[in-house]
């Protein structure tokens, strides 16, 4: 009996150890069970936001419409353009874009001037931070990106979403519209019979924008005539303070557009000395053109000078970039383009 009785209680030690084996293991299931339906639900959500945010982007111009022009009344962020007050789905706006990448730039993404327009854009990313934006042209090359507290010594560089181990990302083909770069347009420029015309062209500059954008001048050959070679000179803003349309204190012109630069030119280019670091591009940049005379938030003008001989005729445009664009891209907005809208989010 004594035993029968020892083998009863190791049998049930046995029975025991492994009915615990049994439930701790079943434990173990059911939390990885629910650590795998948590991650299932955490990835559809980062991936439904970022579909969201997407859709938002390339279908409204945002609200307000025209919050571009004060960033501090954005309420809701989008990039489409508009026109006569409906968003043409699937284009990017130039100068939407180019606020948006203001705000999140480290200099203004923690600054409290802006704590509205930015609790309004990480709204739309479901409340974080963990964002990026790209354009991509045809060719699938980065043309800009944006992401919170991204800065001029970063473009090219990673977000950090290379570091995440769950990363949604969405693209969506766009066009990234011309008319939405180009702030002014001189049209036609020509002198019947040949000579010297004068004209000007005026354009505004609206507050935060020599922040968000660079400014450049194209100018293109539209057409060869006859005679006398073209030759284009351009003044910045000359006086444009005091009211006066003139030449400026020297007389010096600030860029000049002659027959060897035909079909088109940018200014201010790096063969156009001294410049600035590649930062920043653009006129406002450009320490050849006097500080009295630079660009500034307001009504600016160029004035020009245009001569030639018979049926020669040129065009001037004002183009504005994202900050820190290549200024070669200047050229590009007088066409549509196509490109890719990418955005991606992490966690």
């Amino acid at each position: 009996m004594k035993e029968r009785g020892q083998i009863f209680t190791l049998d049930m030690f046995f029975a025991l150890a492994l009915t615990v084996l049994v439930v701790s293991y079943s434990g173990l299931a059911l939390e990885q069970a629910r650590r795998q339906a948590e991650g299932y639900a955490l990835r559809y959500s980062l991936e439904r936001t970022v579909n969201d945010a997407a859709d938002v982007l390339l279908k409204t111009a945002g609200v307000p419409y025209n919050w571009w022009e004060n960033s501090s009344t954005l309420s809701i962020l989008g990039f489409a353009e508009e026109n006569a007050g409906n968003p043409i789905p699937n284009t990017i706006d130039i100068k939407r874009f180019g606020q948006f990448r203001r705000l999140i730039n480290k200099d203004n993404w923690d600054a409290p001037i802006n704590a509205g327009a930015v609790e309004a854009i990480k709204k739309l990313f479901g409340g974080s931070e963990k964002f990026e934006v790209r354009i991509l042209d045809e060719n699938n090359d980065e043309m800009w990106h944006a992401f919170p507290r991204w800065s001029a010594e970063q473009v090219g560089k990673n977000s950090g979403a290379e570091n995440s181990l769950d990363v949604a990302v969405v693209r969506r083909l766009i066009s990234v519209r011309y008319g939405s770069a180009i702030r002014a347009d001189s049209g036609p420029i020509f002198k019947a019979g040949g000579g010297e015309t004068e004209n000007e062209l005026v354009f505004e500059i609206y507050p935060g924008e020599l922040d968000a954008f660079d400014f450049y001048i194209v100018v293109v050959g539209l057409k060869e005539g006859t005679g006398a070679k073209p030759n284009l000179q351009i003044w910045v803003n000359d006086n444009a303070r005091d009211g006066d349309v003139g030449e400026g204190p020297d007389g010096d012109h600030d860029y000049k557009f002659g027959y060897s630069d035909i079909p088109q030119r940018v200014y201010p280019s790096p063969e156009d000395p001294p410049k600035d670091h590649f930062q920043h591009g653009g006129i406002e940049n450009d320490r050849q053109i006097e500080a009295e005379d630079n660009l500034f938030v307001g009504t600016n003008f160029l004035g020009f000078k245009f001569t030639s001989g018979p049926d020669w005729v040129i065009k001037v445009c004002i183009v504005m970039l994202p900050a820190c664009s290549n200024w070669g891209d200047a050229t590009m907005f007088l066409q549509p383009l196509p490109a890719t809208l990418e955005v991606k989010m992490w966690r």
